[in-house]
Order: C-alpha cells, then sequence, then structure tokens
C-alpha cells in the first residue's frame, strides 16, 4: 500500500504545493474556525436528509459525529498540517469510511457539498477578493484530503482483494487494467 507520504507528493507535484495555502488558512484561522457549529448543522443536515446516508448512522449517534465534524474542520482551518496531520487523515478520516462501510463516491460528493458551504459563508463574510484567496487555500488543502482519502479507499480495497484470493497486487491491476479497456471500449462503440 502506498504511504499517505507518498500520495501526498503527487498530489503536489501534480496540483501545486499546499504551504503557500496552509499560510493563508493560518492567517484566517480565528474567524473560520468560529464557523465549525454552522458547517456541523449544515452537514449533517444534508447527509440525514438523503436515505442512502442517513441509513450509514446508528441511532443517536448524530451529536457525537457533530463533534467528530468540528474538531476535523478546526484543524483543517488552521493551516497548521504536520505529518501526524496527513496520516490522520490517510488513516482515522479515510480508513473510518471504508470500515463503515461508505461509500468512496458519498466521500467525495460530502466533500464537494462542504467546498461549496464553505464557499458561500466566505462570500457572506469576507470582501470578494479575501474571500477568493481563502476559498482557494481552502479547497486545495481539502482536495489533497480527498486525495489522501479516495486513494487509501482504493489501496484498501486492492489489498483485500489479495489477502482474500493470494492473487498478487500486480496481478489484479494488471486484470484490472484489461477489464477497464473493455470497458472503455464498449462505452467507445456507443
Amino acid at each position: 500500500m502506498r504511504t499517505h507520504t507518498e500520495i501526498l507528493r503527487d498530489f503536489e507535484s501534480i496540483a501545486g504545493p499546499i504551504g503557500p495555502h496552509a499560510e493563508v488558512l493560518r492567517e484566517y484561522a480565528d474567524k473560520l474556525q468560529e464557523w465549525d457549529e454552522f458547517f456541523a448543522k449544515a452537514f449533517y443536515d444534508r447527509l440525514f436528509s438523503y436515505d442512502p446516508t442517513a441509513s450509514i448512522f446508528r441511532d443517536g449517534e448524530r451529536t457525537e459525529r457533530e463533534e467528530t465534524l468540528k474538531i476535523w474542520y478546526r484543524k483543517v482551518v488552521s493551516g497548521e498540517y504536520d505529518d501526524t496531520f496527513w496520516e490522520w487523515q490517510f488513516r482515522r478520516v479515510g480508513l473510518v469510511h471504508v470500515a463503515r462501510g461508505i461509500p468512496n463516491e458519498f466521500m467525495l460528493a460530502a466533500m464537494a457539498f462542504v467546498q461549496n458551504v464553505f464557499l458561500m459563508k466566505v462570500k457572506d463574510e469576507f470582501p470578494p477578493d479575501e474571500a477568493a484567496r481563502i476559498y482557494l487555500a481552502f479547497k486545495h488543502v481539502t482536495d489533497a484530503i480527498a486525495t489522501i482519502i479516495a486513494a487509501g479507499y482504493m489501496y484498501t480495497y486492492l489489498e483485500a482483494v489479495s489477502e482474500s484470493t493470494g492473487m498478487s497486487l500486480k496481478l489484479i491491476e494488471r486484470h484490472a487494467k484489461l477489464v477497464a479497456q473493455r470497458e472503455y471500449a464498449d462505452g467507445k462503440s456507443e
């Protein structure tokens, strides 16, 4: 399995460094962290309003999940990112979704929702130029988090298939490429 460090290195090489965006978020962290309640409510209102996501939660779990999301949100907008932060995103935030059976597309859609809500909030609270700067910083960091989490999903599933079938990861990868080529070829003819 690739590590969060390798995934983050690839992200920064392709999308750009996180450091300048972290600086922007640090500059505004005190104000942004005040929005944790707003985010937790908006996020879980959305998830609980859609049956497939609402069904993931146990009765009475919402308060606990909101508290966890507030912690996550405050850490993200703090602009303080070290290896422990990124490993936490990979192992604790990402893999808990796999352990709970939450599809990767739900996580990615939820991250898009968080980014959109943040955009609306920052536009309401700051002048346009400042809002754009803050939003771009938040989006870049949360895109990195989504990349790490999505990669963690894939590698966890690959490891599970390898362990349960005895197939090597190389063989699984080769077979996946063949399936993708076949599906791509089928789609091209339509």
